[in-house]
Formats: structure tokens, C-alpha cells, sequence
């Protein structure tokens, strides 16, 4: 072992003094930034974690089970269930649940996410809200009115059902902007994987609210029950 060890030095004396010069330097700033090193290997270890593979995240599970528990709700009028009103929850929170479904995959496997700074995901995340609440909403309200519901009752019911989200959905925009801003996070996917974790936690109380938002329109919708559509 000695005989090896005496060779290697000989080997590395024969060096030409710029290439000894070099060697020296790298171990010495390898030896008193270690640390540092350390720290940025394990980021970019991280950096490869890309974001489309959040498209397995719980959130869509939630979403699946808290569809499955809406369509095992009803409501109750004056001692019947109050079929219209049920029918048109089933189809708001199911065309909701679809909705984020589509456009939260959309945004995962967009190819730039993985690089955009901290403004860009604010903006295309707040975007992707808006869209979601949009559409679900614009698509609800049409089918609603093919079931004969006047446009008054179905914008109605679904103002109600926003407006009772409307601090969940602060919150939630809250907490996004501090998730984004928030400097501890290593890269863009810890960002988004923590913002689909405060998703998931929305929509899961999406069916406690549901029954309290709905409760309070009442019998309103019982005059459509018997319309044939239902």
C-alpha cells in the first residue's frame, strides 16, 4: 500500500506546477465550501423532480371522492326530497369537479412551468382559478336553463354557492401568493406541489359547504321538480 501511495505522490509531483496550482485550489475551495456545495447539489437534485408528474397528485383523488359524496346528497323541502334543487348540486359540483380536473392537468404539463419565475406562476396559476370558476359556472348555468330553470333562479344558485366560497377562495389566493413569494422553497416544484396540497384541502370541504349554501335557497327550486326535466 505504502509503494502506491509513494507512486501517486510521484505521479502528482511530475505534474507541471500550473496543473498542481489548480488541483490545490479545487481542494481547498472544495474543503471550506463543502457546505455550500452540498446544499446546491441537493437542489438541483431536486430541480429534476418535473412538475407533470404532480399530474398523479391527490388533489384529483379528492376531487373524485368529494364528487362521489355530492351524488349521495339530497335535499329535503317540506318533508320530500326536493328533487330539482338536488339535481341541479349533482350537476354544478360535478361539471366543477371535471372542470379543475382538465384545466389543473392542462397547467402541470404546460413545458415551460417547471422554469417560470414567481410572477409568471402567480399569474398562470390565478388564471387557471379564474378560468375553472368560469366555466363551470357558464356551463352549469346553460344546462340549467335546458332544464327549464328561469335565468333569474339559475344565476341565483349559483351566486349563492360562490358567494359562500368567497373567503375559502381567499384564503386559498392568500395562500398562494405566500407559497410563491416564499423564498425557502428549493424550486418551482415544491411551489406547486405545496399549492395542490392547499387545493386539496378547499375541495374538501366543498360538500359541507355545499349543503350549507343550498339549504339556504330554500324551496325555491320545487316548482321545476314536476316540469318533466327532472
Amino acid at each position: 500500500m505504502d509503494k502506491i501511495f509513494e507512486a501517486l505522490a510521484s505521479d502528482i509531483l511530475s505534474l507541471p506546477i500550473s496543473v498542481l496550482f489548480v488541483l490545490l485550489l479545487a481542494t481547498l475551495i472544495f474543503y471550506f465550501f463543502k457546505d455550500s456545495l452540498s446544499t446546491w447539489l441537493k437542489k438541483e437534485v431536486k430541480s429534476t423532480h418535473k412538475i407533470a408528474r404532480l399530474k398523479h397528485h391527490r388533489f384529483f383523488n379528492t376531487c373524485d371522492k368529494v364528487e362521489q359524496k355530492i351524488k349521495a346528497m339530497t335535499f329535503i323541502t317540506n318533508g320530500e326530497t326536493d328533487v330539482a334543487k338536488t339535481k341541479m348540486m349533482h350537476k354544478l359540483i360535478s361539471m366543477k369537479c371535471e372542470t379543475m380536473r382538465e384545466d389543473f392537468t392542462a397547467l402541470l404539463l404546460n413545458r415551460g412551468i417547471d422554469d417560470w419565475g414567481v410572477y409568471e406562476l402567480q399569474h398562470e396559476f390565478k388564471a387557471c382559478l379564474g378560468n375553472v370558476v368560469e366555466k363551470y359556472n357558464r356551463d352549469a348555468y346553460t344546462q340549467f336553463l335546458i332544464w327549464g330553470v328561469s335565468a333569474k333562479d339559475a344565476d341565483f344558485l349559483i351566486q349563492n354557492y360562490e358567494d359562500y366560497r368567497d373567503c375559502m377562495v381567499e384564503g386559498f389566493i392568500d395562500g398562494l401568493d405566500s407559497v410563491l413569494m416564499n423564498s425557502d422553497y428549493a424550486n418551482n416544484f415544491d411551489k406547486v406541489n405545496t399549492l395542490m396540497e392547499l387545493c386539496s384541502l378547499a375541495i374538501y370541504v366543498i360538500p359541507k359547504d355545499v349543503r350549507s349554501s343550498f339549504e339556504q335557497v330554500n324551496g325555491r327550486y320545487t316548482k321545476y321538480s314536476n316540469n318533466g326535466n327532472f
